[in-house]
Formats: C-alpha cells, sequence, structure tokens
C-alpha cells in the first residue's frame, strides 16, 4: 500500500505526537490540533475561540506580528489557521530545512502570545468584517442558522465567529483565560508528515512544548438534541437559498462511511440522484446539492439548493420523492460501486500530499485516540451494502423531521410557515 507507517509518541505534558517518515519527499508539513473551538463557548463568550486564532498571529514576547510574517516568509512557506466548532488547527508546509524553525515560530506563537489590548482592537474590526462577509452571503447564512435553530441552546449550533455584541466586548484577560482553559497537554495533538530527522524532532518538540500545562478545564459532554425548526431571513436578492437538514451520525459513527457513500449518490456530484432529477431533468435549479456535516457525537445531512422563489413548492417536493425513493429501494449496483470508487480515491489521493496525511493523522487521534490504517478504511469502504445505505435514511428520515432555513426573497406566498411545514410533517 502506498501510506507509510506513522508513529506515536506523547510529551511529558500529555500532547500526543503523530509523525510520519517519508523520504522520497522534499518537504514536511505539521500541524498543531487544539480540541478547542467554539463549542466550548458560552453564550456570553461566543466568538473567542476564532477571535484566538486571529491573535496568535499579532506578536508574542519575543516578536512583533510583522517580525511574525517576515520570519515565516524567510522558511519560504507560510503558517495558517483556522477554527472550526470543535478544534483549532495552527498549520504550515515548508522544505524539511526550514521545519525546526517553523516549529519554533509555531511554538512561540502557542505559548508567548501578547493577547495585546491595542492590536485585539484593531483585530475586532477584522473580524467583524469577517461576520459582514458571511452574513453577506446567502449560501453561508441557511448553513449556519440552520444548525443554530436545530440545535437551539447548544454551543454546537454558535456560530464560530460569534456576534458583532459579543465580539466588541472581548478583553486580552478573556482570551488568556480560555487558552489556560483549553489550550493544554490532554486537547493537543501535534502532526508532522514528511522528510525530518525524527530523533532531533522529537527532541525539539519537547523542549518547545513542555511548558504546556497538561490540564485544565473539563469539556462539555452533552451531546445537542435536535429540534425541527423553521428559519426565514429576507434578503433583497433575485433568489432565495434553502437549505434542509435531518439528524444523522457523528463522525466517530460506525456507519460514518455508509453516510458518505449515500452522499455521494444522493447529491453528492453531478451524477447524483438530485442533481440529475431537479437540474437536469426537471430544470428547476442551477445548483442542488448534499452534504453531511460531523462532529465528534452529533451529526446532520444537508441538502442545499438556489432557486427562483416559485420553484419552491415542486423543488421540495420532488426533493422528497428523490429521498423516499433511494430510501424504499436502496441504490444500484452501479452507483454504489461508482460512489466507493470515488470514496477510495478521495482517501489515496491524500496519500500523495504531506498536508493531507498531517491531516488526516491528526484527526484519527483527535476522533479515535489511534491510527487509522488506510487499508482498514478501504476494507470499511467496501463492504458497505444497499442495505446499509437504507438503514442511514431511514435513520435519518425517522419521527424527528427536519430543520429548514430560506434567506432570500421570503414575501411569495410559497415561502409561508404553513407551507413550509408541509413538506416537515
Amino acid at each position: 500500500m502506498i501510506k507509510q507507517q506513522a508513529k506515536q509518541y506523547k510529551l511529558k505534558n500529555g500532547i500526543k505526537i503523530v509523525l510520519e517518515k517519508i523520504p522520497h519527499v522534499y518537504s514536511a508539513s505539521v500541524g498543531i490540533w487544539i480540541h478547542a473551538g467554539s463549542a466550548d463557548e458560552s453564550m456570553e463568550n461566543n466568538g473567542i475561540a476564532h477571535m484566538i486564532e486571529h491573535m496568535l498571529f499579532k506578536g508574542t514576547t519575543s516578536r512583533t506580528a510583522t517580525q511574525l510574517a517576515d520570519e515565516t516568509a524567510e522558511t519560504g512557506g507560510e503558517i495558517n489557521a483556522y477554527t472550526s466548532k470543535e478544534f483549532t488547527s495552527l498549520y504550515a508546509t515548508v522544505l524539511s530545512e526550514h521545519l525546526p524553525k517553523i516549529i519554533e515560530i509555531m511554538g512561540d506563537m502557542l505559548n508567548n502570545s501578547l493577547f495585546d489590548e491595542i492590536e485585539l482592537e484593531k483585530e475586532k474590526n477584522i473580524v467583524m468584517d469577517e461576520i459582514d462577509m458571511y452574513k453577506d452571503s446567502p449560501e453561508d447564512v441557511v448553513h449556519e442558522m440552520l444548525q443554530m435553530k436545530v440545535w437551539d441552546g447548544h454551543p454546537l449550533g454558535f456560530l464560530i465567529s460569534g456576534e458583532k455584541d459579543i465580539v466588541k466586548g472581548f478583553s486580552s484577560n478573556q482570551l488568556k483565560e480560555f487558552v489556560r482553559d483549553y489550550y493544554v497537554g490532554e486537547n493537543i495533538v501535534i502532526s508532522v508528515a514528511g522528510n525530518f530527522d525524527e530523533e532531533a524532532l522529537l527532541k525539539q518538540l519537547e523542549a518547545v512544548f513542555s511548558g504546556i500545562a497538561p490540564t485544565g478545564k473539563a469539556k462539555n459532554t452533552v451531546i445537542p438534541a435536535f429540534t425541527p425548526a423553521i428559519y426565514l431571513e429576507d434578503k433583497d436578492i433575485e433568489q432565495i437559498h434553502i437549505n434542509f437538514a435531518f439528524q444523522a451520525s457523528g463522525s466517530r459513527a460506525e456507519d460514518r462511511f455508509a453516510y458518505a457513500v449515500m452522499n455521494n449518490i444522493l447529491g453528492g456530484g453531478v451524477n447524483s440522484r438530485l442533481f440529475m432529477k431537479i437540474r437536469e431533468e426537471l430544470g428547476l435549479t442551477y445548483a442542488i446539492y448534499s452534504y453531511g456535516c460531523s462532529f465528534m457525537d452529533a451529526g446532520l445531512f444537508h441538502i442545499c439548493a438556489s432557486l427562483n422563489p416559485e420553484q419552491f413548492t415542486t423543488v421540495m417536493k420532488e426533493s422528497m420523492k428523490v429521498l423516499k425513493e433511494l430510501k424504499e429501494n436502496g441504490p444500484t449496483e452501479k452507483e454504489l460501486i461508482a460512489s466507493k470508487e470515488q470514496i477510495k480515491t478521495d482517501l489515496l489521493l491524500q496519500c500523495e500530499s504531506t498536508k493531507a496525511i498531517m491531516n488526516q493523522n491528526a484527526k484519527s487521534i483527535m476522533l479515535f485516540d489511534e491510527l487509522i490504517p488506510i487499508e482498514q478504511t478501504i476494507e470499511t469502504v467496501n463492504s458497505i451494502t444497499q442495505k446499509d445505505i437504507i438503514n442511514c435514511l431511514a435513520g435519518m428520515m425517522s419521527d424527528n423531521g427536519f430543520g429548514i432555513a430560506i434567506a432570500g426573497n421570503i414575501n411569495s406566498k410559497t415561502m409561508s410557515e404553513e407551507n413550509i411545514k408541509k413538506f416537515m410533517n
């Protein structure tokens, strides 16, 4: 098999290390994954994990923001980061000779960020512009607001960016407190893939990250309850954007790959049933697709489309017909084979990128506390049957119903809650 064998280690403070040496490449990718995101927030500090991610780049006790940027550029690489609902990731890819330097810089950012009040006030404006950008995108609005509504009150439904009025109030001390609570050894995985000196790398990682506290605040383990809900937002645009979602499995569930196979068949590409029926055969919409959104212990299965408001009722009726037909009869053998091949191709192509390998290894440790061999994953995908797909659909299309969010010109009678509820019953 193409994939090399990764090795696991643990620093003295509990930080988990996963290294995958690939001798034939010239580069190495490194990622620091912190099991902390918007799902660890409250209504009072929603958006703080995302703000911390921004502020990691704004200066340390030994480097200004400009120095961080300049020294990173000197390696020929770039340090990037993102915040999700459950994780924060800081990552980079460089030539192997520059790996020690980039790790030292990333360690400085993680250990010694100032969270300076003046810089924080400036960065708040950047984040608020980012919030506006998402609110200007109806496709983002329906996704985010739908999750907020169906997981009403649970942090997993919070906006990652937070709301402006809360973001404006953040203080440096609040950011530092969140870091003390969650940026701790038991919540961190460092993943490296590429060409490197393993002994020297382990020695450096221990030296750079040994000052991080081993434990912090206990994490929220309450699984969100799914509540069917309707969200409508009037926007002065030509189309409406609809997103409806069913309760689904989390990213650690045994049927996660069955859901992936089902998604490909239902709405994952241009040969999917929704695309072929709603767009190609009926010509009702330019864009329609499905996707899974999985978290550690919860998940949603989304269907999204953009269309003329007058087509809403027909699109919903036809979409539900496609769903019910697949649930009742399952996929054809041809569909099953094609979907599996797509997933296996994606999985194996990841083995050709140091960044993808680094990410995959980190996720495996974060989710399962062990490395899942690619051979085992391929075997699981190959074993998925027609019955597995039917079971996925039967599970998600249960008595729980679904939630729906619509953004656009909703003044039409077809957009009334009464009409929408007909499809939810």
